[in-house]
């Protein structure tokens, strides 16, 4: 009789085992999704950058990529273990204890995932739900003006040729990042605490050391430039090309995340604005560069729908050297999607796309609008020009 209900209670429990792990697991992958704003906001600003220092000062001992050595170095034990596991699994088959074989690895299974949930939710995914940069940076809402885009378009571009000219070319004329990889990501950490600092941003004050990828080239393919791994709390950047109007608002972007903001947008924001006010001329000229380009096009839509006539900055000699900027970083990404369309011909594989994919559903997960949440609305940074810039200029 004993053993008969110790046999039941061993089924009970599976059973309770089998129905409540996959709710704990649902409930922990979508917990950003219940969590409200006031609380997310409490949680970033005094609890996250609390439990994300121990993992960055782990981190901070490590010049390598912790992410990208773990990544090369399980992915074969995952297909080793998989194929031992289906080894087992075919002789259980054919001998005894196959259910309770499958029960085990499901069991297992759910339980990784639960505790990778529970950690993903509280390095990354609650920050998902946080009051937006716009908002903490306090900016002028009124109606803005065909006049103001074009105030906000003159101080970008004067900015951007500014910083330009004081960096050096190399013998095709293309400007390079002034610094090394370690300096450079030294530096932006302590450029994001600044910026937060000047404009009341709740950021984490933390130190975050920034990791080159050493296989950065094959990392391009999946046109991916800069990732936070929550899982380590380490920021991996891509550097087969630095390039100069890129990479300093990478660094600074990804930075963003380990400092407690997820939102793309609000990475970017961050990112781009504090570039801006950096006292190095590569950061000031990446970001410049970026507002530049934003408000041209929508000051040019806005031209030609209302009959205006927008400032020609673009016809000047002065963008020049910035033209063969962007021509270095085309001919790079030419060379590839050239590989990436090898790739695609011998296995059939759009790594690009694939990735893109991904990517975009992992956003649409977490409440953004995916990859299109990379993209910063136009209004924000002239409001910015308009309640930061503006009376500075004037004064």
């Amino acid at each position: 009789m004993k053993i008969q209900n110790k046999g039941k209670r061993r089924i009970a429990i599976r059973i309770a085992t089998a129905l409540t792990l996959p709710v704990l697991c649902f409930f922990a992958v979508f917990a950003n999704s219940f969590v409200p704003r006031n609380v997310a906001d409490y949680y970033c600003t005094n609890i996250f950058p609390y439990i994300s220092k121990p993992m960055q000062s782990i981190n901070m001992f490590f010049q390598y990529s912790l992410t990208e050595n773990i990544v090369v170095c399980i992915t074969p034990l995952l297909v080793i273990g998989l194929i031992i596991w289906s080894v087992i699994l075919v002789k259980k088959f054919l001998g005894n204890g196959a259910l309770s074989y499958l029960y085990k690895s499901f069991r297992n299974l759910l339980i990784i995932v639960l505790i990778g949930a529970v950690i993903f939710q509280a390095m990354h995914g609650f920050n998902y739900k946080r009051t937006h940069v716009y908002k903490a940076l306090d900016m002028t809402e009124e109606e803005l003006s065909y006049e103001d885009y074009c105030n906000a378009l003159r101080w970008a571009y004067i900015g951007m040729i500014e910083a330009r000219s004081h960096l050096g070319e190399d013998y095709n004329g293309v400007a390079h990042m002034q610094e090394s990889f370690e300096n450079s990501a030294t530096y932006a950490c302590s450029l994001i605490d600044a910026f937060s600092e000047k404009y009341d941003v709740p950021l984490s004050k933390n130190y975050v050391r920034a990791k080159p990828v050493s296989m950065s080239h094959y990392w391009s393919y999946t046109h991916i430039v800069g990732m936070y791994d929550p899982f380590l709390d380490e920021v991996n950047v891509n550097t087969d090309y630095m390039s100069i109007i890129e990479f300093p608002v990478t660094l600074c972007h990804e930075l963003c995340h380990a400092k407690g903001y997820a939102s793309e947008t609000d990475c970017n924001t961050l990112a781009i604005l504090a570039c801006c006010s950096s006292s190095r001329a590569d950061f000031r000229y990446a970001g410049y560069y970026e507002i530049f380009w934003n408000l041209y096009h929508v000051a040019d839509e806005i031209a030609e729908a209302t009959g205006e006539v927008v400032p020609q900055y673009p016809a000047t000699a002065e963008m020049d050297p910035v033209y063969r900027d962007m021509r270095a970083s085309v001919i790079y990404w030419r060379q590839i999607d050239n590989e990436v369309d090898q790739i695609k011909q011998k296995l059939g594989i759009d790594i690009a796309e694939t990735s893109d994919m991904v990517n975009d559903t992992f956003l649409k997960t977490n409440g953004e609008s995916g990859v299109e949440s990379y993209n910063v609305p136009d209004s924000v940074y002239v409001r910015f020009y308009m309640t930061y810039v503006e009376g500075e200029l004037d004064a």
